[in-house]
């Protein structure tokens, strides 16, 4: 695969990821609810990146093993308290 496509798959693959992150937010602002996502053996790669310069910084893979829990509270405006 050449590194154009690869690019532009990783691109594609962030901005994939980056929209499912704003659905979830945007389902729950104001719900008063919370999400638990379980993850094992998780494995992100993150391509080869450059700095400042043209200066290549490398590539990193991280594995995850654990929970991460996203939580949201509804506040009444008005009474600055929980609803």
């Amino acid at each position: 695969m050449s590194q154009i496509s690869s690019d532009k798959t990783s691109q594609e693959t962030s901005n994939q990821w980056a929209e499912i992150t704003g659905q979830i937010i945007d389902k729950l602002i104001g719900k008063n609810m919370s999400m638990t996502y379980d993850f094992q053996n998780l494995i992100i790669d993150i391509p080869k990146a450059e700095g400042p310069g043209g200066k290549h910084m490398g590539s990193v893979q991280w594995t995850i093993n654990g929970k991460v829990t996203i939580t949201s509270e509804a506040y009444d405006k008005n009474n600055q308290g929980k609803k």
